[in-house]
């Protein structure tokens, strides 16, 4: 018998489970084992997916988008077992089918939650995890994490922290066993299907984090984010700066007023200012003025460093970094997305840790 085993890759379609999660498509006994190793940053991950049965074959599923070679949808992948395994681009109009002669196997693949997606983060600091966006199903009505046809025999679903969260909730709309051990939380399910898990989990407490909430909360334009060793301000370029300019608008100002007087009492704290780009070249009379978008995130970054010094910001606790457009935080596709990148990103750094 064959088996199916689909994976859809594809970010923005996120079918069967966001973030590119597994999701398999099997018969008879199956037993199953997803197993994430969470970052530090909360949001980089590694998984291990491993699934046994006793059949013959299966294939693994891959959504087409804009990959010439199929192969490159493994291009995130650390791990494949069995290694030995060909592709099927033409028997499926809408998919890439890797196909494995094997009842077995086992992938380990590094990825990112992505922010409003599969991830919130809420004004406390507290991330919220959930594989399903509650609306998207299969043709035959599956959706989360669902094996067809049949339930899973077993399914295991495991979360390791870093030391530097704590884990809040997590739940299953399945029945189930919990265990927590440690900074793991790992679920325990026979004979289930389209599973839906939350997870919740926050930064072990930050008393800068808790101060800038307090002093910050109403200036809606200001992303906080938190770990043990650090804080990072997030400051949309529209916010601070005039359309096209490195000059600092009078909101601009007025912002980084606010968030110098809020640091300028943490003596022991590093400042790094960090200014960042979309992908689209500069050009035109802006040219003259800027010759890349090094040189814009670089005049853009030196610009916030000397107001807040002009702020009484002492200068040994500043540092100016240019990153250009090589650090995005979204795909640069449209202006929606590229405007998510022109921004300013300020590093609270605690130099006693």
């Amino acid at each position: 018998m064959k088996l199916l085993a689909l994976y859809w890759i594809k970010i923005s379609g996120y079918i069967i489970l966001l973030a590119g999660f597994q999701s398999v498509c099997l018969s008879q006994s199956v037993i199953s084992e997803k197993i994430i190793f969470l970052n530090e940053d909360g949001k980089n991950y590694v998984r291990y997916d491993t699934l046994r049965t006793g059949h013959p074959s299966y294939d693994i599923w891959f959504e087409k988008g804009h990959e010439k070679n199929p192969v490159q949808h493994l291009k995130d992948y650390l791990y494949v077992y069995p290694d030995k395994h060909h592709w099927d681009s033409k028997s499926q109009k809408e998919y890439d089918l890797l196909k494995i002669a094997s009842g077995t196997y086992a992938t380990l693949v590094q990825n990112k939650l992505i922010d409003n997606v599969d991830l919130t983060i809420d004004k406390n600091g507290v991330y919220t995890y959930k594989n399903w966006d509650g609306k998207t199903r299969t043709p035959e009505n599956n959706y989360g994490i669902w094996n067809k046809p049949g339930n899973f025999s077993q399914l295991v679903y495991a979360w390791v922290f870093p030391r530097n969260f704590n884990v809040i909730s997590y739940e299953s709309n399945r029945p189930g066993k919990w265990v927590k051990r440690n900074n793991t939380v790992t679920y325990y399910g026979n004979n289930v299907n389209d599973l839906v898990f939350t997870i919740k989990y926050q930064p072990r407490s930050n008393d800068l984090y808790r101060e800038l909430i307090k002093t910050l909360d109403e200036l809606e334009q200001i992303q906080l984010e938190q770990n043990t060793k650090s804080v990072k301000i997030t400051l949309a370029a529209t916010v601070l700066f005039s359309s096209g300019s490195s000059d600092l608008s009078k909101q601009g100002k007025r912002i980084l007023a606010k968030v110098s007087k809020a640091l300028i009492s943490s003596k022991n704290l590093r400042i790094i200012i960090e200014g960042h780009t979309d992908n689209v070249p500069i050009t035109g009379k802006l040219r003259k003025k800027y010759k890349s978008n090094w040189e814009l995130s670089s005049i853009r970054s030196l610009n916030v460093l000397h107001y807040m010094e002009e702020q009484k910001i002492p200068e040994n606790r500043l540092e100016s970094r240019a990153l250009g457009s090589t650090k995005p935080v979204a795909s640069n596709k449209n202006k929606r997305e590229r405007s998510k990148n022109r921004r300013i990103e300020i590093l609270l750094l605690d130099q006693n840790k």
